[in-house]
């Protein structure tokens, strides 16, 4: 019995340890929608807004980069990762601007099942940006 316990102990350790050391890779298809949804791999966000690009890009990577345990991914597109708190599961946040519209889309990197953490982070990162710039008010 000492020996089963053990080994499990073992097996749950190397798990999260591989869990919290996995390198994290960008992400190439990113879902293009026309409206919010809830994929089975994650959260997809639309906004349309009025503004530059190039400020909706640098609002986003300071309201990114100031979620703890988050850091950028990749530039082209724009994504980043975040990691839990307690075993440190990655999860990757990717923002594409195209025609005037923000589509924000988050996913976990392990499992299919994030606890809503995903859609949590895309709506208050819409919500810090909706703040800092105009948005189309018929959408929330």
């Amino acid at each position: 019995m000492k020996y089963l316990i053990v080994i499990i102990i073992i097996i749950i350790f190397t798990i999260a340890s591989y869990v919290r050391l996995a390198h994290v890779h960008p992400l190439f298809n990113i879902p293009d929608s026309n409206s919010n949804q809830l994929s089975s791999n994650g959260f997809v966000f639309i906004k349309t807004y009025s503004g530059s690009t190039d400020e909706l890009y640098k609002i986003i990577t300071n309201i990114a980069l100031a979620t703890p345990r988050t850091l950028l991914l990749s530039n082209d597109p724009l994504q980043f990762v975040t990691r839990s708190k307690l075993l440190g599961f990655p999860d990757i946040t990717a923002i594409v601007i195209q025609d005037k519209t923000l589509i924000i889309y988050a996913t976990s990197v392990f499992g299919r099942f994030d606890f809503g953490v995903n859609r949590a982070r895309a709506l208050r990162w819409i919500s810090l940006i909706k703040n800092s710039l105009p948005m189309d008010p018929n959408l929330d």
